[in-house]
């Protein structure tokens, strides 16, 4: 099986690489430190195309996916997965007809203007929402709360799930007179906390035939893996090359430390990991682009994701010593990263024991 890049995606992933050069110096990222969002670095993306084709207006996935490796690699400040995959890719598939307006807007103003409210407490599985929506006069009112929406502080509406006697629906609300909470997470993300008790949802605003929600959910859910495995992924290769530049040039005993076979085991451990979540993202990116049922590669995915940033991290920082911490070194910001990206979304055990069931019940 050929693995190579096509030379369209190679031109773009150099494309990507010069954009953001300007965008994930030291110098530069230091700026976000304590609130990791650059509006900039999203006005430049949508000017050039990576996120919506401005002559088809569509959203190509692939693109997201490299340009979410990319990212990654430069430990940049933004997430355009409750943007792009979340919000728009979904509108996308359920053919909203509002969606030209959102392109047309997202185009000429560059802003976070939309984002994704599906992730509850204590609820792994954003396709099974817990908050309720009771049918009345003025459509279906709400009870309940979502956790860990990015950007929600800024966004001008925002897709919600909820669950309800018909099944479940999504929903596009405007977010100007919900109850948000601004968390402080370890990453410095821009992470918010809504409530959703009392609030009315108009039957206007669901975007989903009844009988629709789920699968829109499941969707959303395996597109959020992949792009979170493609963050991953370089992280992963940054962090392993950021431990093999140290400990070549390291040295203890009059020698570099590379050269020590207990660390040299140790960093062909993490490249092992890195070429291990590599083969099981492209294995599941090209079941996801076939329309495979990939219910159970998702959830294998998303566990190996979780346990290769922890991994790789913990080894990252073992090989570094004390510069692994050291605030001057750009190491801390993929391990404060990694984590995040290791538990968001469900954790690894959490996706292991989904997928234990699943086997169990020959799904």
């Amino acid at each position: 099986m050929d693995f190579s890049s096509s030379s369209e995606e190679k031109l773009i992933r150099e494309s990507l690489k010069k954009l953001l050069e300007s965008f994930s110096s030291e110098d530069y990222l230091k700026k976000f430190d304590s609130h990791r969002y650059d509006p900039a670095l999203l006005s430049e993306l949508i000017d050039n195309g990576f996120l919506v084709d401005q002559d088809t207006n569509k959203i190509n996935f692939d693109v997201i996916k490299i340009l979410s490796e990319e990212l990654g690699y430069s430990n940049s400040p933004l997430n355009p997965s409750a943007l792009v995959s979340d919000v728009l890719i979904t509108l996308q598939e359920s053919s909203f007809k509002g969606l030209s307006e959102i392109l047309k807007d997202l185009l000429s103003n560059k802003l976070y203007s939309y984002t994704s409210a599906l992730n509850e407490p204590l609820n792994f599985e954003i396709e099974s929402p817990k908050v309720n929506g009771k049918l009345s006069n003025k459509g279906y009112e709400l009870s309940g709360t979502k956790i860990l929406s990015y950007n929600l502080d800024i966004a001008k509406k925002a897709l919600i799930s909820f669950i309800t006697d018909d099944g479940v629906y999504l929903a596009l609300i405007e977010t100007d007179q919900l109850e948000i909470t601004t968390l402080d997470v370890t990453s410095k993300a821009p992470y918010s906390k809504l409530n959703l008790d009392g609030v009315i949802v108009s039957k206007e605003s669901i975007i989903n035939k009844s009988g629709e929600g789920l699968y829109l959910l499941k969707d959303i859910y395996a597109r959020r893996v992949l792009i979170q495995a493609s963050l991953a992924r370089g992280m992963v290769l940054k962090m392993l090359e950021l431990t093999a530049a140290y400990t070549s040039e390291r040295e203890q005993f009059d020698r570099p430390i590379g050269s020590f076979q207990a660390v040299s085991h140790r960093a062909a451990n993490m490249f092992i990991d890195h070429q291990e979540l590599d083969l099981n993202l492209q294995q599941a990116s090209y079941l996801y682009s076939s329309g495979s049922d990939l219910e159970n590669q998702i959830l294998n995915l998303k566990y190996i994701t979780g346990n290769v940033l922890h991994r790789t991290s913990y080894a990252a920082q073992h090989l570094h010593g004390g510069m692994g911490v050291a605030k001057e070194y750009p190491l801390w910001r993929y391990c404060l990263s990694a984590k995040e990206h290791e538990i968001i979304n469900g954790n690894s055990s959490s996706a292991l024991e989904a997928l234990s069931k699943n086997i169990t019940l020959n799904q």
